[in-house]
């Protein structure tokens, strides 16, 4: 069982959430509930829960202070940040100080629950790793290996731990870094190759070479290199290595540095893989999150130039400092998750050749990581409009697609390679519908602005599709134009009116979208024959 703190200064949310979801039967018990974030940190220090579901802007201590706060105090609570589309840069900024995710408001039961889910997942999976760490600690059989990945997974999460632990378990585990003096490398296998099909054939790769870097960095200094789990770098890096070199380097280029190249080349020989590595600059073992931070920084430039080389970031001090984040191009979201929503490729095409082309507009101004993390919160944005509208309008005809991910690939081939990826999933995902669907939304639209002068223009818009596009698959799927259907259903609407109901005939114009009542006259003749009064006397 899990436990969930709910912190919102409205009141009627608050309730919302803590009463209307079955919290027991998602194995969740809810430990308390907090208008403000001062209220919600005393209930935190009193007794801390495994959850908080937050709102991001409140009076007092708004959510960033009060994740603030309990970064500050090392505590290993997860932070969940409600936040409205307006307050999207309250959400990366909260992302950036340790928020687990986000959800957008107005909160729809299973958005937040998929949150929420993922949360627990990824607690259950801390609370085994924790309990096998505690196992492994007493064991005289300790995997080493699999010891030194847990405590570097730990130190970079800045999980806290007692005075002399540290020390106790570097020395169990026969590191012999200096505390005061590491540097740290990250490795992203820019290609796998064929040797790794599967994503053990993976991790039995990265075992390998991290022997092989440590085979090759030990006679340089002390040295530990370990397949990285972290979910900051998932996609970023695959494993990490650590050194202190025999003597500080006073800011020069690590010795270890000039053997980099070679063990890439023996890499893709004996491994079949090609690889990046990037190393930050010297500190101490306090700083390792954020060394951690600038080798992410470093290593991130194969996204750019297509990787293979080796990255420093003694480079990087003043681009980190003038860096800004990466959001994509305005609205860019909101018209690709309605183009995913149809499901035509000719809709997504021009908006992935937009966005590709506004990274390549700002790689001068954007560090590499910076924009695949904006990446990664402007799709994950999609994903959540995506699902919201799937959630309204599920049908049993509907197939849930693969969430939208950044791929994997550099820059020069992230237009095709997001391309193709797109393909595939719009083939295995509602295969037959995108065409019926237009049509379907365009007529509830037009029912629900049955009494506005609304256009072909307007419908297309509301839709976020092409005039032309829109005006062509709706005389296809109803076999007449927009124009003349629109008039047919007004001139129908009117008719059941004037039969039915004593309106006079200017309150039916306006009821069914004309604002002269001399244009719907002449409208109405034309199509009937008979005037509105005359159809009302003598029509059928």
């Amino acid at each position: 069982m899990f436990t969930l703190l709910v912190v919102e200064d409205e009141r009627w949310i608050r309730k919302g959430l803590c009463e209307t979801i079955d919290w027991e039967a998602e194995g969740i018990r809810l430990a308390g509930e907090a208008s403000d974030g001062e209220e919600a940190l005393r209930l935190v220090e009193r007794d801390p829960p495994d959850m908080v579901i937050t709102d991001i802007v409140m009076p007092g201590m708004d959510g960033i202070a009060f994740l603030q706060s309990l970064r500050e105090r090392k505590l290993g609570t997860k932070v969940i940040i409600m936040s409205g589309y307006s307050e999207f840069e309250y959400a990366r900024v909260a992302l950036k100080n340790g928020a687990f995710d986000y959800v957008l408001k107005p909160i729809h039961e299973q958005s937040i629950l998929d949150v929420v889910r993922r949360c627990v997942q990824e607690l259950r999976k801390e609370r085994e790793a924790k309990a096998e760490m505690h196992t492994l600690a007493r064991s005289a059989r300790e995997a080493m290996f699999l010891a030194r990945q847990r405590l570097f997974d730990m130190l970079l999460a800045r999980e806290p731990y007692p005075a002399g632990w540290l020390e106790e378990r570097m020395s169990a585990l026969r590191i012999g870094l200096d505390p005061g003096r590491v540097r740290v490398f990250a490795v992203k296998i820019v290609d796998w190759g064929c040797k790794a099909a599967t994503a053990k054939d993976q991790a039995l790769l990265l075992y390998a070479l991290c022997n092989m870097i440590e085979e090759t960095g030990r006679r340089f200094g002390p040295l530990a290199a370990i397949p990285l789990a972290d979910p900051k770098s998932a996609g970023e890096a695959d494993l990490a290595m650590f050194q202190s070199e025999s003597s500080s380097t006073c800011g020069r280029e690590p010795l270890i540095a000039s053997e980099l190249p070679w063990l890439m080349d023996k890499a893709g020989q004996m491994l079949g893989v090609r690889m990046s590595i990037g190393y930050s600059r010297e500190g101490d073992f306090g700083r390792l999150p954020d060394l951690y931070e600038e080798a992410l920084h470093s290593v991130s430039f194969w996204f750019y130039d297509g990787g293979g080389n080796v990255y420093s970031a003694e480079s990087l001090a003043s681009a980190l400092q003038s860096d800004s984040p990466y959001s994509g191009p305005a609205g860019w979201d909101i018209r690709f998750a309605a183009a995913l929503k149809v499901g035509e490729t000719k809709l997504l095409e021009p908006l992935i050749r937009e966005l590709a082309q506004h990274i390549h507009d700002r790689k001068n101004s954007c560090l590499p990581l910076t924009v695949r993390r904006g990446l990664k919160l402007l799709f994950q944005n999609v994903n959540q409009k995506r699902n919201a509208a799937y959630h309204r309008h599920l049908s049993s005809q509907d197939v849930e697609v693969a969430p939208l991910e950044v791929p994997l690939c550099p820059l020069d081939a992230f237009q095709d390679v997001l391309l193709e990826t797109l393909q595939r999933s719009q083939k295995s995902a509602r295969p037959a519908r995108s065409r019926k669907w237009i049509v379907e939304r365009a007529l509830q639209y037009i029912e629900r602005n049955r009494d506005k002068a609304i256009t072909l223009n307007d419908v297309a818009e509301h839709l976020y599709l092409n005039h032309s596009y829109f005006s062509k698959v709706f005389h296809e799927e109803m076999g007449e134009t927009f124009s003349r259907y629109l008039v047919r259903s007004r001139i129908d609407k009117a008719k059941k009116l004037l039969k039915e109901t004593p309106l006079k005939i200017y309150e039916i114009a306006a009821e069914v979208g004309y604002n002269d009542v001399r244009h719907f006259t002449k409208v109405f003749k034309e199509w009937e024959g008979l005037s509105p009064a005359q159809y009302r006397e003598h029509g059928l």
